[in-house]
């Protein structure tokens, strides 16, 4: 996956709203958004009462995920780390720390602690576990809890949040914590979070899919595509015939239910098929 767009906390009605984009090769093997059971991987790597209470896609290659939420209000997503293809790979899988997330009952502060980051090729992870959302990277070791805001998430660290100023206008947030010392956001990142913004109180699912459909056009082209390559894929959602988007995801959390749907993308962008659910929270 290489965008995340969420509102956290923007608005009290709906303390999460989240529109994400899966940027993939189509060559690997995936499930779309599903209630996990009986798969191949015994039961979908998690406990068989347990799967039963997730939904979300499935990788079936390393047998991980991207994104998924559970039925106890917990939602979980990972994204890569730009970095050498050709380094030696460490062992874990990248989609297994949102598997295991929703399996657990522990706080997201506590999981994210637990990470033995060495285990795993560069990631940036966000669990919500009904209390916080907590960003972790083990590229720059950064544990954060997130205020609220709307942030854009890519495949470098998390940049600082699109948040409320005391006039009531809405700006980026500088210093602290929040402010980027390693890294520029990617552009797609900058413009998806103000597009989120405006639409956030009130958009549908399928507003916040057309919205990871437009193609947001860079505002600067790297010199140099072999060191950056994937940020040279600059488009929000991106029609490749190898590459490109594989899935797009709104999900909206409001009161004591969250809704999700995906939809799934062929070569070039066509349109294939959508999974969706209502998740009641188990009181």
């Amino acid at each position: 996956m290489c965008l995340i767009l969420f509102a956290y906390r923007l608005h009290r009605q709906r303390p999460l709203v989240v529109a994400a984009n899966r940027d993939e090769f189509y060559a690997r093997p995936a499930k779309a958004a599903h209630w996990w059971g009986w798969d191949g991987w015994g039961w979908d790597g998690v406990s068989k009462s347990s799967s039963t209470e997730i939904f979300g896609g499935r990788d079936l290659k390393a047998g991980g995920t991207w994104l998924a939420a559970s039925r106890n209000g917990r939602l979980a997503a990972v994204t890569n780390w730009t970095e050498d293809r050709s380094a030696p790979q460490p062992p874990g899988s990248r989609g297994d720390l949102p598997r295991l997330f929703l399996a657990e009952k522990c706080s997201a502060r506590d999981f994210v602690g637990a990470i033995d980051g060495d285990r795993y090729a560069g990631f940036n992870f966000i669990g919500f576990d009904g209390e916080e959302l907590i960003y972790a990277s083990n590229r720059t070791g950064e544990i954060r809890a997130l205020d609220a805001g709307v942030y854009g998430l890519t495949n470098t660290r998390l940049g600082p949040a699109l948040a409320r100023q005391e006039d009531g206008s809405m700006a980026f947030r500088t210093g602290g914590a929040t402010q980027l010392r390693a890294s520029e956001p990617w552009p797609k990142a900058v413009f998806g979070a103000a597009a989120l913004t405006r639409i956030a109180q009130n958009a549908s699912t399928d507003d916040l899919i057309e919205l990871l459909a437009q193609a947001h056009l860079p505002l600067e082209t790297p010199p140099d595509r072999e060191r950056a390559p994937e940020r040279s894929y600059s488009p929000c959602f991106i029609h490749g015939t190898e590459y490109g988007t594989r899935a797009s995801t709104a999900i909206i959390l409001q009161g004591d239910s969250l809704e999700f749907v995906e939809r799934q993308y062929g070569p070039h962008g066509k349109p294939g098929a959508r999974s969706a659910t209502t998740i009641r929270f188990d009181a």
